[in-house]
């Protein structure tokens, strides 16, 4: 599957953000950031799929 240009810029800011990430506590919170949004993408795909039945 093709990640949509914006998306990939986006992904590679991250990416960024956890190379040059120097403090623990500063990667903790990009990790709980990112795992939520993990969780809602679920959520919203399932609720997508859902609606679509």
């Amino acid at each position: 599957m093709e990640i949509p240009l914006h998306q990939q810029f986006e992904k590679q800011r991250l990416q960024g953000v956890v190379h040059r990430a120097t403090d623990l506590a500063e990667l903790k919170g990009l990790t709980q950031q990112l795992i939520d949004l993990y969780f809602k993408q679920k959520a919203a795909t399932a609720w997508v799929i859902a609606d679509k039945s």
